[in-house]
């Protein structure tokens, strides 16, 4: 993989240069991708003059560069000081009452810090779960990814991302590896991994016979971990909460019923992460579960019992782009991270919600050569290349603004749906193209 990376770094540096004045269409021809899977948008920001377009106007999948457009909702929504809460109430009969905010970077660690503050004695713990609905899933996901962990499922019990740490232990040659949890959530496997002289696993889950199964195969010569989406986010919170319980000695046997928060409890502590960082999740680490629990979020600010749902969040976006004054009739979104391939944009509608003056702050926000999905690609370009990536089955995909060398600014959306053409050439057309735009124009 790295040597891969450093193949792609290496050509990028040495792409020839064109006569003067982009050439977008010899870029296109010259490559390996079929045209008719390509669409572009170049517009300059400043005069907002449409500079180069290929099927622009033509419905592609987006992949994540969707997330630009679902987090500016969101943010223009919440605020940009607004924080992710997670709070611990308490009222005079000594029960608490836990307010979860769906907080997409929680941790353990963090409901421990909570924990600690519950007292001897406590006669009920609530949970108040309502910021959000109770779907776990987008809507397109395809279940065959059920181990991917960038495709964990989400809710307002999110908690160290919904992910459960698994390590494979080698023993002895040809004898089965040990197989640990970093925390406890009841995992079954079936073993089927020996201790080898390579490092091949393969995992898979059949959720119509027992979805916490999960059949492991191949061999392994050192310790090899994997980080497993648990099926059942409110499952892993309260037993997490169980375990902390007993680590600090509070005696609890009670469930943990739901129960909205009422003017008799007190905050007594809290958890709080900001939208930056839940910013750089969803921009720059393009996190699906944090991009997906944000917009929920910001729709329960939109709903009349204040309980987010993805369906409001959709009028909550449509509302904006009227605002903006950008048309949505072309376009199709059915979650929030970009991941269904029941999702459809045009790039022209990206670039025009990127040239929008009203998102001019969006710049800033999106990764440069050197930082998150852009860490190992297009570097001579550092804090001239704004932008955020998208890879999903067939699409690749690439985003946001360039600062050329000329002096001015340009929105682009570059949207690649060739399912038969490998991902390296993929993007290295999107970054002979992304180079030709800083060059030239």
């Amino acid at each position: 993989m790295l040597k891969k990376l450093l193949g792609l770094i290496f050509a990028a540096a040495m792409l020839p240069a064109f006569s003067a004045g982009a050439d977008f269409s010899k870029i296109i021809n010259e490559s390996c991708i079929k045209k008719a899977d390509i669409s572009i948008s170049v517009v300059n920001v400043e005069t907002g003059k449409e500079e180069y377009q290929l099927h622009a106007k033509r419905k592609f999948y987006p992949g994540s560069v969707q997330k630009i457009i679902t987090y500016k909702v969101a943010e223009n929504t919440l605020g940009e000081d607004y924080r992710f809460k997670t709070s611990l109430y308490k009222n005079s009969d000594n029960e608490y009452l836990i307010k979860l905010g769906a907080d997409p970077l929680l941790t353990g660690e963090n409901l421990k810090t909570l924990v600690t503050k519950i007292q001897p004695g406590v006669k009920a713990i609530y949970i108040d779960d309502s910021i959000i609905d109770t779907e776990e899933w987008g809507s397109g996901w395809d279940e065959e990814d059920n181990l991917n962990p960038a495709l964990a499922h989400f809710s307002a019990y999110n908690l160290d991302g919904n992910l459960v740490k698994v390590s494979f232990v080698p023993t002895v040659e040809g004898a089965p590896v040990n197989i640990t949890q970093e925390k406890f959530y009841p995992l079954s496997f079936i073993n089927e991994v020996v201790t080898g002289d390579k490092n091949k696993i393969n995992l898979t889950r059949k959720n119509y016979i027992a979805p916490d199964m999960i059949i492991a195969s191949g061999e392994v010569d050192t310790l090899i971990s994997r980080n497993i989406p648990v099926t059942n986010p409110k499952r892993y919170f309260k037993l997490s909460l169980e375990r902390i319980l007993n680590e600090e000695k509070i005696d609890y046997s009670g469930v943990y019923r739901f129960k909205k928060l009422s003017p008799e409890f007190k905050e007594i502590a809290i958890i709080s992460h900001g939208m930056e960082d839940v910013q750089k999740a969803v921009l720059k680490n393009s996190n699906n579960v944090a991009a997906e629990t944000l917009f929920k979020v910001a729709a329960s600010r939109k709903a009349e019992n204040g309980t987010g749902t993805f369906d409001i969040g959709l009028a909550m976006l449509n509302d904006y782009c009227q605002f903006l004054k950008i048309k949505t009739d072309d376009i199709k979104i059915v979650d929030a991270s970009g991941v269904s391939d029941d999702n459809l944009l045009t790039a022209d509608f990206v670039t025009e919600f990127l040239a929008n003056p009203a998102n001019a702050g969006i710049k800033q926000l999106l990764p440069t050569p050197g930082q998150g999905t852009l860490v190992n690609r297009m570097t001579y370009m550092t804090g001239k290349l704004y932008a955020k990536t998208g890879l999903v089955t067939q699409t690749n995909s690439i985003a946001g603004y360039v600062d050329t060398k000329n002096g001015n600014t340009y929105a682009f959306c570059i949207l690649i749906n060739d399912k038969d053409a490998k991902n390296s050439d993929k993007k290295m057309l999107e970054e002979y193209l992304v180079r030709e735009i800083f060059t030239k124009l």
